[in-house]
């Protein structure tokens, strides 16, 4: 048979405790909150051990081991005293000297507590020390017990001080928060109001008190009301919940509240409903200027003709507007399937884009890029995409960015290209007309400044220059002569040497020249080339005597090839003196008539890299 256990506590909480303890280790417990009950039971039916506090209404401990040592039934059953009011040596004394079998501090472990338990089981009951009799008992038990009821009535003393202090501290936040609490009875009515009535909405508190919620029209808004009656029918059966409402100021102003709303219990039983309403009007208001906002935004994101994305930080499509829909093909399947950018472009260019994001992802700017993005169709145009990060708390959670549609601009560049190629035929046929027309006239010299362009561009090519300042080089090389028009052709074709006026007479087609060509519209300073090519660096050549960077770079490199090539040709009036007789005279001569870098650009070409002047040069650029 199971052992049982007394306890004796006022206090709940000791006796949950001690209850849990005793039975969990299998001990059958009664429970008691008195010495005068604990004594009732006990003689009733007897336990097998008594764990008592001291302190407690109609018959403290004390009292009760008194009683319980002299009573021949219970004297030999262990008494032990588990406490923590007020203990001092003169406790555990008076404790011991009434028969009790130990005095316990709380807390203790509960091993601790059950070895203790045990220990008394196994040891002998100890004598009672009453040496002085009942009176001397009663004095000492008395002393004791005044004692702690002196230090707990200070105690309490002091409890009620701290309470009237919370007590203010409430009727003070109660009277001056600018929420509204208010009670309701099971009747609908107001049983009580806070101040802060008056405050929020202008209404005094003797207007609510003991008047029914469905007498408040003029309190709450007409759409409101239907629904608060309702509410507080389902709070009266046990709902508690959050709602608005809107209400209406004394002064008629329109506000919205927010109220939580929970029963008021007593006994166990619904006796009403208790609420605290928050003026939320500033919140609602910029909710709604939100709401519209967003609206706006919306219908200005969707009359974007651009297409817009939004990607999650794995490049899958979770936003966009109408256009982006429109472009690619529907709403639904982008945003149901889990589209994402590999979907939307092909597939070379996967690698740039996931670079792309990475970059931004660090921080980094990225330029626009242009990719060949593909519809759910699977047709294609080309575009740019100009991407960002979205950021949340600082944190990127996102990809924001549009879509421009070059498919007008690559068809418009494209035409371009072909009517500039058309232009630029029509330029090289003119030119080439221009240069047969001097052929023409000096029969003699005829390739010459189709060859002099040729190694005049080479020379160019050599020295780095771009190729469309290549291309002008080329142009002007071809037709650096047609001054020559002006010349007459017996001089041209003489086939001895020119007098001092026919020469003069040739000197001057440098100026015709520039004359025919300056009216003429071209990307390049033709006439300025044709005017300069026979100027030197030192100041000797003509027309103009020209030194140094006064001359055109492109008019120096024409100068070199025209030298080389003329020397290098038969004349009329003289035999070709060959390429190496050419090269060394403007080797000889670089620094002062002709330009160093031009000079040895053109050396290399010959004696570096095998360069041969062609009989018959190829008319385009690409050929060099």
């Amino acid at each position: 048979m199971n052992r049982k256990i007394l306890i004796v506590d006022d206090n709940p909480e000791n006796l949950y405790y001690l209850e849990s303890l005793f039975k969990g280790h299998g001990f059958g417990v009664i429970v008691t909150a008195n010495g005068r009950e604990a004594l009732d039971r006990a003689r009733s039916d007897p336990p097998d051990a008594v764990v008592s506090d001291i302190l407690m209404p109609v018959m403290d401990g004390y009292s009760l081991c008194w009683e319980w040592r002299g009573d021949e039934r219970l004297k030999a059953i262990p008494f032990i005293f588990y406490t923590a009011t007020y203990t001092e040596p003169k406790d555990e004394e008076l404790a011991l000297s009434l028969g009790a079998d130990r005095f316990v501090l709380k807390p203790q472990e509960p091993d601790v507590l059950m070895g203790i338990l045990e220990e008394v089981w196994r040891s002998p009951r100890p004598a009672v020390r009453r040496t002085a009799g009942d009176a001397e008992f009663f004095r000492r038990h008395g002393e004791v017990l005044s004692k702690k009821l002196e230090k707990k009535v200070g105690d309490l003393e002091a409890r009620t001080r701290d309470l009237q202090v919370v007590e203010e501290s409430f009727r003070l936040a109660f009277e001056n928060m600018n929420e509204i609490i208010f009670v309701i009875g099971r009747d609908l009515k107001f049983i009580d109001i806070s101040p802060s009535i008056e405050r929020v909405l202008g209404y005094e508190r003797r207007e609510f008190i003991g008047h029914n919620i469905a007498e408040m029209r003029r309190f709450l808004a007409p759409e409101s009301l239907p629904l608060v009656l309702k509410n507080t029918r389902r709070i009266l059966e046990g709902e508690r919940f959050t709602a608005s409402y809107g209400f209406v100021a004394k002064d008629g102003t329109a506000r919205c509240g927010e109220v939580s709303s929970s029963p008021l219990l007593r006994d166990g039983q619904i006796v009403g409903l208790i609420s605290i309403a928050r003026d939320i009007t500033e919140r609602t208001q910029a909710e709604e200027r939100l709401r519209q906002s967003e609206a706006r935004y919306r219908e200005l994101y969707d009359f974007l003709p651009l297409p817009v994305y939004e990607m999650d930080l794995e490049g899958r499509v979770v936003s966009g507007n109408q256009a982006l829909y429109r472009t690619f093909g529907g709403a639904e399947k982008i945003l149901a399937n889990g589209y994402a950018y590999q979907d939307a472009i092909v597939s070379k260019s996967h690698d740039r884009a996931e670079h792309n994001l990475q970059d931004l992802l660090k921080g980094e700017r990225i330029e626009e890029t242009e990719h060949l993005f593909r519809r759910l169709d699977g047709s294609t145009f080309p575009g740019i995409a100009v991407t960002g990060v979205v950021e949340k708390d600082g944190r990127p959670v996102g990809f924001r960015g549009a879509i421009v549609d070059i498919t007008e601009r690559r068809q418009a560049e494209e035409k371009l290209r072909q009517t500039l190629e058309s232009l630029h035929r029509a330029v090289v046929a003119t030119v080439r007309v221009m240069a047969a027309a001097v052929e023409v006239r000096d029969p003699y010299t005829s390739g010459h400044q189709l060859r002099v362009a040729h190694l005049a561009a080479s020379i160019a090519l050599e020295m780095g220059l771009d190729r469309e300042r290549i291309e002008g080089i080329r142009m002007a090389g071809s037709i650096h002569d047609i001054g020559k028009l002006s010349v007459p052709a017996e001089i041209l074709s003489k086939p001895t040497a020119l007098t001092e006026i026919e020469y003069s007479l040739i000197k001057e087609h440098s100026r015709k020249g520039y004359e025919i060509l300056k009216d003429v519209p071209s990307p390049w300073p033709l006439a300025e080339i044709v005017h300069q090519h026979h100027e030197r660096l030192d100041g000797s050549g003509y027309p103009r005597g020209l030194k140094g960077d006064d001359i055109l770079l492109e008019a120096r490199i024409i100068g070199v090839a025209d030298t080389v090539e003329a020397m290098a040709s038969h004349r009329p009036y003289r035999p070709g003196l060959g390429i190496e007789a050419a090269l060394k005279e403007i080797e000889g001569r670089q620094g002062g008539v002709y330009d160093p870098r031009v000079v040895g650009a053109c050396l290399d070409l010959f004696r570096v890299k095998g360069y041969a002047i062609p009989d018959d040069p190829p008319v385009l650029l690409s050929q060099l």
